[in-house]
């Protein structure tokens, strides 16, 4: 259990909004961007549902009261997606209305295959009124080049990862170096059909690609990381004048996030070791 709250409070702001709130601070001082995500998800029950949909508002509020440079990341599952396809639609157009009047970008977050297609569905359903969205896409999954090809026709904005979830053979990439290809095949897609896009990766392969290739195109490109996760590269690629953004999670439900963030990938082991041990 030491082990499991070292690298909590290495990964994880805390578990109140303040405590994310002070920690995006921090990182705005340091020239790093900010986004704030509630921990907790899978919920089935609606007053729950409610309940979270109203603290993803206060994290809106939070952000405009703080002048921060941040942006807010949602789970569909923690806003009623379990329950409800519409109730999910409805809280996050709650979000999407209140952040469109304060200038906040919103991420959808990407979870699990199950709920790949309702995400993308409600992510367009949403994006035909309210800008200010994004959604993730898992390099991984055998379906994503078609949803990337979806989703930039729509003029949707993309963070690209790797997905870490386990996927049955059938319907995701397993070997490393494949969904690097993959990742990689992706990522170029978006430089000639988007105005910007964000890669959510501590590959530094990756992300030197993507700023090589960028000397061409001259893309928005936004480098996301995890807190607590190769700081001091984000710090290098801040003086060179790029946009590095830090997921800050905060919340109650830390203890699942930490061990499902141990579980998703073996690299993960040797990054948790290197930010817990400063290796």
């Amino acid at each position: 259990m030491g082990f499991f709250i070292r690298f909590a409070r290495q990964w994880i702001a805390g578990e109140t909004l303040e405590d994310a709130v002070e920690q995006a601070k921090k990182k705005n001082r340091a020239g790093i961007g900010a986004i704030i995500n509630f921990l907790g998800e899978h919920v089935r029950n609606k007053e729950e549902a409610e309940k979270n949909t109203q603290e993803n508002l206060r994290i809106i509020q939070a952000i405009e009261a703080s002048k921060l440079r941040a942006s807010l990341s949602i789970k569909p599952t923690q806003i009623g997606l379990m329950i409800n396809k519409d109730l999910c639609l409805s809280n996050v157009e709650k979000m999407a209305e209140a952040a469109a009047l304060r200038n906040i970008f919103v991420w959808i977050d990407m979870e699990g295959s199950a709920y790949t297609e309702d995400t993308i569905e409600i992510y367009l359903s949403i994006l035909r009124k309210y800008r200010n969205f994004g959604i993730a896409i898992q390099a991984n999954l055998k379906r994503s080049e078609g949803d990337v090809r979806r989703i930039a026709a729509s003029g949707g904005v993309i963070r690209l990862v790797k997905g870490a979830y386990r996927e049955k053979k059938e319907i995701a990439f397993a070997g490393r170096s494949e969904v690097t290809i993959r990742f990689s095949k992706l990522m170029g897609y978006l430089f000639y059909s988007c105005k910007g896009f964000a890669i959510a990766t501590h590959d530094w392969a990756l992300i030197n690609e993507a700023i090589e290739v960028n000397k061409t195109h001259g893309k928005e490109l936004e480098i996301q990381m995890l807190m607590g996760v190769r700081e001091e590269l984000k710090n290098r690629l801040v003086k060179q004048g790029l946009t590095v953004v830090d997921y800050i999670p905060y919340g109650k439900a830390w203890y699942p996030y930490t061990t499902r963030r141990i579980s998703e990938r073996k690299r993960n082991i040797l990054l948790i070791l290197r930010s817990v041990f400063d290796i």
